[in-house]
């Protein structure tokens, strides 16, 4: 049982300490602001530099000022918008059967057009040998929790090409919840990156070629790709070598610290107003390699009640009628969605697994196998979980 009397003291403490850097934290965030501004006529040294700089955090790309802001695209007269969502139960060797369930939600929702919208949840349950077990650095190992999560995700964008393939009506735009990344494949095997890369590509080549622009929306986005754009642009060097900064190696702080702290929406709270979007970046994540045509842009996006950060790949980048699109649409639905968007609550609604309905799960496949005469064991630690002592 907790001791809320010394969790108190502790909020109590953070609080106050929190309190105290609001200030100098404040500063930070302006003069991000102010470097973003500077570089509205020497962006293309400052990404020069970055592209011949060595540095020890993930640094965005970008062929336009770094602090320009687009207005809202008008929305189309119609047009439909496909969401995913997905959800699971991982296995548990405690339980009685080793197995695992995907759930994924999805809906269509028309507008402009005379259909009806369409929310559906496509349960998936994984048991036979080749499903929990894959190919791990050539050997053959079992599944885990980011298998599985990574595994969901695969099936969340397929659930999108089914929803392109079922309905040709466009303009559409698809969306996902979360990154188009897979931060994930980053230092795994070469065989099982292969295995889930060319499923990832495949389903985005089909969205590609039915028409249909593919965004990825993150809510409350903590990344720093931008403000460690600016950083660079803030080191004396002509290149930037974190690895031989002299400020690090005397302990100091050097001078791109100064703007250390500050995330991409926070920056991006001070230039844009509601609808509006920044530039377009490049994401340099390693994984992003091997994506082709498909490696990941990114822009931010005030969706009126929050910074968003909205990723797509770069077809979608590189088409001004899908970008203006996506921009527009994904706008509408978070209006519609008071701050979030509608397509995404409702796919997320449709998949999400509750922890009763996990039990549920757990007794229906205990009742299952009695039915079928099979013995039904658990071991001791999940014993002691089912049944309080105290």
């Amino acid at each position: 049982m907790l001791n809320f009397v010394e969790v108190q003291r502790q909020l109590m403490g953070m609080v106050q300490e929190q309190a105290s850097r609001r200030q100098d934290f404040g500063q930070r965030v302006g003069i991000a602001e102010q470097e973003a501004k500077r570089w509205t006529a020497g962006y293309p040294h400052l990404a020069r530099k970055i592209a011949g700089s060595k540095t020890s955090w993930l640094v965005a790309s970008f062929q336009t000022p770094p602090a320009q802001v687009f207005p809202l695209p008008p929305r189309p007269e119609r047009w439909l918008v496909f969401a995913s969502d997905g959800s699971q139960i991982f296995p548990d060797r405690h339980e009685a059967m080793m197995c695992y369930l995907l759930n994924i939600g999805s809906v269509m929702l028309p507008y402009g057009f005379d259909l009806p919208p369409q929310l559906n949840n496509r349960p998936r349950l994984f048991y036979r040998e080749h499903e929990l077990y894959h190919r791990w650095g050539g050997r053959r190992v079992l599944v885990n929790e980011e298998v599985v999560a990574l595994r969901r995700h695969l099936r969340e964008i397929g659930e999108l090409v089914r929803l392109a393939q079922q309905w040709s009506q466009r303009p559409a735009v698809a969306l996902v919840d979360g990154t188009l990344i897979l931060w994930t494949l980053e230092g795994k095997p070469p065989d099982f990156r292969r295995e889930i890369l060319s499923r990832f590509l495949k389903a985005m080549d089909n969205l590609r070629q039915l028409g249909v622009p593919v965004a990825g929306y993150i809510s409350s986005p903590g990344s720093t790709d931008v403000i460690n754009a600016l950083r660079v642009g803030l080191c004396p060097y002509p290149f930037a070598n974190c690895d031989r900064c002299e400020w690090l190696q005397r302990n100091e702080s050097p001078p791109c610290a100064i703007i250390e702290g500050v995330t991409d929406a926070q920056l991006f709270e001070r230039l844009l107003k509601p609808g509006e979007r920044s530039a377009l970046f490049a994401s340099n994540s390693q994984i992003l390699s091997e994506y082709g045509d498909h490696r990941v842009h990114f822009f931010y996006l005030h969706a009126g009640l929050e910074i968003a950060r909205v990723e797509i790949p770069q077809w979608v980048a590189e088409n001004d009628e899908w970008l203006n699109l996506v921009h527009a649409v994904i706008y509408d639905q978070a209006q519609k969605g008071r701050g979030y968007p509608v397509a995404l609550a409702e796919a997320h609604e449709q998949a999400v697994v509750r922890g009763a309905e996990r039990e549920l799960f757990y007794e229906m496949l205990e009742t299952a196998l009695v039915r079928q005469g099979m013995k039904v064991s658990m071991t001791f630690k999940l014993m002691a979980k089912r049944t309080p002592t105290i």
